[in-house]
């Protein structure tokens, strides 16, 4: 008995040891990914659209919004999103409000083809002006509205169309990280809202990819839940629940859930209660960590933001190591102009697949 319990007292030594050595340690890291959310923000707030109570205020409104489309500089702020993409390489980056901006003569009952501003094509040529390589490989296409505009700005048709988006590395060995299929899905149930010519639904939806990175394979989800109706928000919460999040692999929850974690809200409280641990959570839980607003109308003009809504969730063999807010530092994380990237921070992660 003697011997037996000191051969037993061995092993759990040698365990420990090997448990904590630096092979170990290398193995972990091996097996870290870095994953990046980031919402790209539009260039303007639809708000002013949906309470236009007449045909000509609407065209107005809709003038006006393209306006602040133009004055945000679409590309002066993918320039920066860019930047702090570069500074993360990040294997993974989920966006959200990938806008795409048409324009064309007002009332043609064609839909407008001019390209004005491609957010997902001006940030893929920013990083490839960089040398970084990343590809699409799931989009999901959302809202795809056009109306009539007339005023200072612009008179034209003008065509908004909203997506969400997976980018991935594309110069990593397929040892290494290897996508090995994807999906993309609007969420069943819609937010409907009236507006002076009828009702408009908005459509919400989320990507995924499944990656095998060194043997193991997992899903990284990405999505984007309703901003203005919280059982909306709810429901498609529970949606991506019974769909992308409803499988055995380890799964990588990212995205604007539009559901402040810090206050304890609603639809954060269902991802948790799923058993999805909330990685800026684990990793600095005495730090607030809000990513929004960091300005509410003019990107120029800043405010303190007050809510959690963009999040890396994990469930599964998966477990947070760090993670850290970008493009929130009113000093460094300005444009040349002076605008915020976004009116969201990005948030990264570095998570660790288990053996």
């Amino acid at each position: 008995m003697f011997i037996q319990r000191r051969i037993i007292a061995l092993s759990i030594a040698l365990a420990l040891i090997c448990a904590n050595s630096p092979a170990t340690y290398a193995n972990s890291r091996d097996r870290e990914l870095n994953v990046m959310t980031y919402n790209m923000y539009p260039g303007t707030d639809f708000s002013e659209i949906f309470a236009a109570e007449s045909f000509p205020e609407l065209v107005s409104e809709v003038a006006e919004a393209y306006g602040d489309v133009q004055f945000s500089d679409p590309v002066e702020r993918i320039d920066a999103i860019a930047d702090q993409i570069e500074a993360g390489s990040p294997a993974l980056v989920g966006l959200q409000e990938v806008a795409l901006w048409r324009t064309g003569p007002i009332d043609d009952p064609a839909p407008a083809t001019t390209v004005a501003y491609d957010f997902l094509q001006i940030l893929l040529d920013e990083l490839a002006s960089r040398g970084l390589h990343y590809a699409p490989a799931a989009v999901q296409t959302n809202l795809d509205a056009e109306l009539p505009a007339a005023g200072a700005a612009i008179v034209a048709d003008v065509r908004y169309t909203d997506r969400v988006v997976i980018l991935a590395r594309t110069d990593l060995r397929t040892s290494q990280f290897k996508i090995e299929g994807s999906q993309a899905q609007a969420f069943p149930t819609l937010l409907t809202v009236p507006v002076v010519f009828g009702n408009v639904t908005i459509p919400r939806g989320w990507t995924s990819v499944d990656v095998k990175m060194r043997g193991k394979t997992y899903r990284f989800i990405n999505a984007h839940l309703e901003s203005f109706h919280p059982l909306v928000q709810f429901a498609q919460g529970a949606e991506l629940l019974q769909g992308p999040a409803a499988t055995t692999l380890p799964v990588i929850l990212a995205g604007d859930f539009n559901s402040d974690a810090e206050a304890g809200e609603p639809t954060y409280q269902l991802l948790r209660g799923a058993g999805f641990a909330d990685v800026w959570e684990q990793t600095r839980p005495n730090d607030p960590g809000y990513t929004w607003a960091l300005f509410l109308e003019n990107p120029s003009i800043f405010t303190a933001p007050t809510q959690r809504l963009d999040l890396v969730l994990t469930r599964g063999a998966l477990h947070g190591t760090a993670s850290d807010m970008v493009g929130e530092d009113p000093v460094t994380d300005v444009t040349p102009s002076g605008l915020r990237p976004s009116d969201h921070a990005g948030l990264t992660a570095a998570v660790v697949i288990e053996p």
